[in-house]
């Protein structure tokens, strides 16, 4: 629990802000942060864009959903591609067709695969760096 010393004059530190917008600050130490944030208009902008942020990052643990959506339908265009290949040696008059099938499944899989994997891996540098400053 951070509470921090805070004279009126003076501005409370990144970590004292953190206590408050996480409800960790005590009941003393948060009526003088309310009290200054009443009469000081950059801290208040600091603690404003702080919730803003939080809000933010919280909107993307819904995304999860999304992420899950989105990993099914690249399953889809591989189940697609196998599916298209296999037919197209079961039914020879539509050789061609199903072959160009499989490789536009195929190229579409490979395409969203790529992208997921770049969006995994900053979504994870993001959470490493998040941890490493807490």
């Amino acid at each position: 629990m951070t509470d921090t010393k805070m004279k009126t004059d003076t501005h409370p530190d990144e970590a004292t802000l953190a206590g408050f917008l996480a409800g960790r600050a005590l009941k003393d130490g948060r009526e003088r942060i309310e009290e200054h944030l009443s009469s000081c208009s950059r801290c208040l902008d600091r603690i404003a864009a702080a919730h803003e942020a939080v809000a933010a990052f919280n909107k993307t643990k819904s995304r999860k959903k999304i992420k899950d959506a989105i990993m099914k339908k690249i399953n889809i265009y591989l189940l697609l591609a196998v599916i298209s290949f296999s037919l197209s040696f079961i039914v020879p008059r539509y050789f061609l067709q199903l072959l160009s099938a499989t490789l536009l499944f195929g190229i579409k899989w490979v395409a969203d695969s790529r992208s997921t994997k770049m969006l995994i891996s900053i979504r994870e540098a993001y959470k490493r760096d998040r941890i490493s400053l807490d």
